[in-house]
């Protein structure tokens, strides 16, 4: 998505002691965005995702064209870099890293708390999985709701979360334990009801190296 934390993120910092106080507003919100995911049948869209890191001298952009099928099928299909992949074919994420000939392959977060892309993947519970607030944001503009998870996890420590006025999510910023953020922007959205399966189907080049990953 995608980098190689994105095999891992297919979205914990949790601060000790009981949960936080929470606005009635963002859990208000944060339901909102629940029901218009659990209502996502699929959809189309132009991405870009921006990777920022200490380890990294510029942020790096990549950009390209998002295939989703709920539940648990996506196509990440790359222009920045060309040929690029990475694909969730309902059991298994493989991202294809064709300038290392070589694709990773991990199985899928069903319940898609481990991750943050795959709170697109399936039914989402977020009042349940994270505990909510608002994030920072632009002085007198919209602020993202900021999902901590109720259960640590050493792959984010937070999501960030933009939605549009129906709520859906155009925005995810995965935040790490280490400063790092993965962040993913959707734009041209169109909703669809369904999508040719073989979108979601992998086959391995010939002669590319398949490295099995074991996911916590």
């Amino acid at each position: 998505m995608l980098t190689r934390p994105w095999i891992l993120l297919v979205a914990a910092g949790v601060a000790a002691g009981g949960p936080p106080s929470v606005p009635a507003d963002a859990v208000g919100e944060a339901r909102r965005v629940e029901e218009a995911l659990n209502g996502l049948r699929g959809f189309v869209a132009s991405f870009t995702q921006t990777v920022e890191s200490p380890g990294l001298p510029r942020p790096q952009i990549e950009k390209g064209t998002v295939y989703l099928l709920r539940p648990g099928r996506m196509r990440w299909a790359y222009d920045v870099p060309r040929g690029k992949l990475a694909l969730a074919d309902g059991r298994k994420t493989y991202l294809y890293l064709p300038e290392e000939r070589q694709v990773l392959v991990a199985p899928l977060d069903q319940e898609g708390t481990r991750t943050g892309i795959s709170l697109l993947l399936g039914r989402a519970d977020l009042i349940g999985s994270f505990s909510i607030t608002w994030g920072p944001g632009p002085e007198g503009g919209p602020r993202p709701l900021m999902l901590t998870p109720r259960t640590p996890r050493p792959e984010y420590q937070y999501l960030l979360v933009a939605t549009g006025p129906d709520h859906l999510v155009r925005g995810l910023t995965v935040v790490d334990p280490l400063g790092s953020r993965v962040i993913y922007r959707f734009d041209r959205i169109r909703l669809v009801d369904t999508l040719d399966e073989d979108l979601f189907q992998f086959v391995p080049p010939v002669g590319v190296e398949t490295q099995e990953i074991a996911t916590p």
